[in-house]
């Protein structure tokens, strides 16, 4: 029908061509489909406090108002200087919207958190939506010198702003440099005058500098929304707040402080090269298309740029990542892979037929098929990502085979005489049955790949539908386009001149020379056809059975030869991002100036590497992260194999870190080369012991390059002891005095003031506070008031000071006390391997010797690479039974599917000798990505 129906059939395709078209210009792109966990994130500031403290006042009332939460699979919590971080990982069915208000409601009745800690901040983890698609640096242009503080105010004031207007933006990160506050500075001395303490100031700017809610009100057809508005909105309507009023008169806040604008403390820092800078992360929003919000940045910066020029400001932008540049990679790497496709087509068409129009057959079929397959990615709601563009780089060959044989057996019945439309028809209905079984097979072994769970199951759908939907399409057009296309191109001369005996060959010399070179293929096709039908009449000869059998043990032992040779498991690749990470702790207690002293070793050894393009320092309390960028024209996979090795070596000559590790930066947010252990129990210090005995039984086992544990003692802690006989004879409370101490050294955030752009903390402080040392802190002054006088003491005098160390921070799992050991692995190592070998001669022989309330786990990459290979050796056997079952329908036969089915350990051996060369298996994609 569509031979005759030529219009028609042309007509079809063309709509096809064009949804397909509108289809790709409509699709998201990103680097990798949506596709981890469901997961919430809350995370608390307590400025100030230790983990200890943070872990008892904000962490603890959390999680146990949280336990509530339905569908929750783990709760897992890290408390930290000043800040409380609490992770909720959902089942995969959970309505992770629905999830998100439920947390929300939850939060509310954790009412009792010390009013110093900050509003916790909700956010929900999903796909790679939580890390920035795209990162800027702001640093001096060439010649001028940096004014970090105002960078962070044009970041703030300016940049933030203009692409927080950019569609497809989720959120910005902004880094480096000290945020502007507004300073309450307190006279000490002038407050005990009037017989106040530093929490009558806090507690007025918290009670006083708000404004609140209150409410509809109906009048007739009109609503008016009440509201009661005190915020102040000038720095210095603060000064005009009233602290106390009585018969001695009224006391405002100018009186005992000065209101300003300053900057906040420090508590991290950023460094690009050497020098301080401003760092940005674009967030994007879940299905933001990647190409068009990169070019959207990069038009808003370009503007911006071009702005601060004429307004003479000396600072420019540097982009040291852009997830656009990966996707354009892959997309590249399809284009190339369908041109090294379409060519190598013609080319076996060239060899076998010794005809350019058939060519032009298959250089119409193959995009036409695979344009059509974005058109179920627009129906399914995917994305343009490396798995989906890989499905379609492997698809690509596989396309052509439908095409092939049909086009083949149209040219065998044209050289039988026949015309081109009855060789079409009879030649496509010959073969549609042997075809039909052959896509129905391999659409039979990719579509179960979309009923994997999980996160390699999110990776995996895009894979197999774009398979499954190109052989499906291939297979309509192979029975449809090709033969309209071949009655309409081929002609019976360019058939009859392969046949042999035909001396005289018509066409121009290029013509004439294809057709001599297709001539010998054929008789070397014809050699070889010989060859195999001898070897087929030897083993139904004479002596047959004894024949068979040792046929039939060829694809035994190859199926024996290739279990020998199936290589060791791994989880997903790292790919080849242009960036590899130092992670290093510095000692307990090392302060920002020294961090950065510290830096200086790997930055040099960074910047003598030719392949680098540049070095970044982010320094927390926690510890430091020294990313090394690599320049894109030297990103591949031996170039950074290369780099990392000299950087691993180079490690051991870093003064000053207790630990340095090495990880190369991976698209897949649980990178396959690490897994972890978790110790669980309700004593700290019995598993810090544990801990150490684990870390050294791990790092001695090959292929393991370094363990580091997330719970370190020897921070160094000064403890605050108040004499409380003391305090009370100078009528002072411990309360005041923590207060005191704490306004003295960092601040108490009070309140917020908006400043026209953004909401900015309000900090109280002390007036000439220089604590700068441990003795300084003993001689602070204490003002006390009454009687309209003051009387100074020390703190020594009212307290004692104990210096002691304690933990960076405290880990729990399910609200219980956890230690986490991440163990990262060299990139030969296998996996699962070291899984089994962790699992049998370390854990199995610590849990025989844990005390009640104690455990121990596998975590991370382990519990998804078990997880995955079970569902995926499943999805095998329901493979292997569905093609048996087509089979046996398409031949009527229980028997010949089984003969067909016995080929599979022939190929399967073919594919691990190829898996082998590139040492490890990945049971995901493929090595390029």
């Amino acid at each position: 029908m569509a031979v005759r129906w030529r219009h028609g059939t042309i007509v079809l395709f063309c709509l096809i061509a064009l949804f397909g078209i509108l289809a790709l210009f409509s699709l998201p792109s990103e680097l990798r489909p949506g596709g981890d966990r469901p997961e919430v994130t809350i995370q608390t500031n307590y400025p100030g406090a230790s983990p200890a403290e943070v872990e008892d006042l904000i962490t603890r009332p959390i999680e146990e108002v949280l336990e509530g939460v339905q569908g929750v699979q783990e709760m897992t919590s890290s408390s930290g200087n000043g800040q409380s971080s609490i992770s909720l990982e959902f089942a995969w069915d959970v309505d992770i919207n629905q999830a998100f208000v439920d947390v929300l409601s939850k939060l509310q009745q954790a009412d009792d958190l010390p009013a110093e800690a900050s509003e916790s901040e909700v956010q929900i983890v999903s796909g790679d939506t939580d890390s920035p698609m795209l990162r800027i640096h702001l640093v001096p242009a060439e010649g001028a010198t940096a004014d970090l503080n105002h960078y962070r105010d044009l970041a703030d004031d300016v940049i933030g702003p203009r692409l927080r207007h950019i569609e497809g933006i989720g959120d910005l990160s902004i880094e480096g440099g000290q945020a502007r506050e507004v300073e309450v500075i307190v006279d000490p001395r002038a407050l005990a005058d009037r017989n106040l303490a530093i929490d009558d100031v806090i507690n007025t700017l918290r009670s006083s500098n708000r404004d609140i809610r209150g409410g509809p009100m109906v009048v007739g057809r009109r609503e008016y929304r009440v509201r009661t508005v005190s915020r102040a909105n000038d720095v210095k309507q603060l000064e005009g707040l009233i602290l106390r009023r009585d018969t001695s008169g009224t006391v405002y806040l100018g009186d005992v402080a000065e209101a300003k604008i300053g900057r906040a403390t420090p508590e991290m820092a950023f460094l690009r090269d050497g020098e301080p800078a401003i760092t940005i992360g674009a967030v994007r929003q879940i299905g933001g298309n990647v190409p068009e919000i990169s070019k959207s940045i990069r038009a808003a910066l370009a503007e911006i740029e071009e702005r601060f020029i004429q307004q003479g400001e000396n600072v420019r932008f540097i982009i040291p990542y852009d997830e656009n540049d990966y996707i354009s990679q892959s997309i590249s790497f399809v284009q190339s892979s369908l041109i090294i496709g379409a060519v190598l087509a013609a080319f076996v068409l060239i060899l076998f037929l010794g005809s350019l129009r058939t060519v032009a057959v298959i250089a119409i079929t193959i995009p036409t098929t695979l344009i059509s397959v974005f058109i179920v990615f627009a129906l399914l709601g995917r994305s343009l990502n490396v798995i989906s563009l890989a499905g379609l780089a492997f698809a690509s060959g596989m396309i052509v085979d439908n095409a092939i044989v049909v086009l083949e057996n149209i040219f065998t019945h044209i050289q039988k005489g026949k015309t081109t439309v009855q060789a079409a028809v009879d030649a496509t209905q010959e073969v549609s049955g042997a075809m039909l079984a052959s896509t129905l097979t391999n659409v039979a072994v990719f579509m179960p790949i979309v009923l994997v769970e999980g996160e390699a199951g999110q990776l995996f759908f895009d894979l197999g539908i774009a398979l499954s939907a190109s052989v499906l399409f291939s297979l309509f057009a192979a029975l449809t386009l090709v033969p309209m296309l071949s009655g309409l191109f081929l002609t019976q001369a360019d058939a009859q001149q392969m046949l042999e005996g035909k001396t005289h060959i018509k066409g121009n010399s290029i013509e004439q020379a294809i057709v001599q070179v297709s001539r010998y293929f054929t008789q070397v096709q014809s050699r070889l056809e010989q060859s195999l039908l001898a070897t087929v009449k030897w083993s139904l000869g004479k002596g047959h059975r004894s024949r068979r059998f040792a046929v039939l043990s060829v694809p035994i032992a190859l199926l024996f030869v290739g279990y020998q040779l199936l290589p060791a498991m791994d989880y997903l690749p790292e790919g080849n991002r242009n960036l590899i990470i130092w992670i290093t702790q510095p000692f307990p207690g090392t302060s920002i100036p020294e961090a950065i002293e510290l830096y200086e070793k790997p930055h040099a050894f960074a910047q003598a590497q030719p392949e680098v393009l540049g070095d970044i320092l982010v320094h927390r309390p926690a510890g430091s992260i020294i990313g090394v960028f690599l320049k894109l024209e030297e990103t591949n996979a031996r170039t950074l194999s290369n780099l990392e090795e000299r950087m691993r070596a180079a490690s051991g000559e870093f003064p000053g870190y207790r630990f340095v590790g090495l990880r190369r930066a991976s698209i897949f947010s649980n990178p396959g080369k690490e897994f972890e252990v978790k110790l669980i129990g309700p004593d700290l210090d019995y598993l810090n012991q544990i801990q150490g005995q684990v870390a050294e039984s791990l790092e001695v086992l090959d292929g393991v390059q370094n363990v580091r544990p997330d719970f370190l003692t020897g921070a160094p802690e000064l403890q605050i002891v108040p004499d409380r006989e003391r305090l009370a004879e100078v009528s002072l409370s411990a309360l005041d005095l923590g207060t005191a101490v704490e306004t003295a050294l960092g601040g108490v955030r009070a309140s917020d003031f908006f400043d026209g752009r953004r909401d900015l903390d309000v900090t109280v402080k002390l007036q000439d506070a220089t604590a700068e040392t441990p003795a300084q802190l003993r001689q602070m002054p204490l003002y006390v008031g009454g009687g309209g006088s003051s009387q100074q003491v020390q703190l020594l005098d009212v307290a004692d000071m104990v210096e002691t160390t304690g933990p960076n921070s405290i880990g729990h799992v399910d609200t219980e006390r956890a230690i986490t050991l991440t163990v990262s692995l060299s990139q030969e190592a296998p996996l699962g391997g070291l899984l089994e070998q962790t699992e049998e001669t370390i854990l199995q022989p610590l849990r025989a010797t844990l005390p009640s309330g104690y455990r121990a786990e596998l975590a991370g990459s382990a519990n998804v690479l078990s997880e995955t290979l079970r569902q995926l050796g499943a999805t095998f056997l329901l493979s292997l039974l569905i093609t048996y079952l087509l089979l046996v329908a398409l031949y009527r036969s229980l028997i010949y599917p089984l003969v067909i089915m016995v080929t599979v350990p022939i190929g399967l051996t073919g594919a691990l000798l190829s898996l082998r060369s590139q040492i490890s298996f990945r049971v995901s994609l493929c090595h390029w990505i």
